[in-house]
């Protein structure tokens, strides 16, 4: 699994993470914005984004909107990533079959 390290700033610049999921529509360079868990006071999320040609995927926490309750000042510092550094997988789109459990249609229909 090839992986790129960036720094803090490169990824800033690159508008990952996007203050919020909706911004990709606006960004050429980011593709994707994807809930991965959700954790105690933040939801864990996945940036897909373009450096070059290159698609890579970074995680990282950002607050939870939870209207009027209170669960801190938003967020761990620099979305959760220690040091000066972030590992990025480098990503591909491809399709995906999902096994689902679905009603059985009526015999007499």
């Amino acid at each position: 699994m090839p992986t790129r390290r960036f720094t803090l700033d490169e990824l800033a610049a690159l508008g990952v993470p996007p203050d919020s999921p909706d911004d990709i529509q606006y960004d050429p360079d980011l593709l994707a914005d994807e809930y991965v868990a959700t954790l105690k006071y933040t939801a864990q999320r996945r940036c897909i984004f373009l450096s070059g040609t290159t698609a890579y995927a970074v995680e990282y926490e950002a607050p939870i909107d939870t209207g009027d309750y209170e669960v801190g000042d938003g967020g761990p510092p620099n979305h959760g990533w220690y040091g000066d550094t972030v590992e990025a997988v480098e990503v591909e789109q491809r399709p995906v079959t999902v096994m689902q459990w679905l009603p059985v249609p009526d015999p007499t229909t």
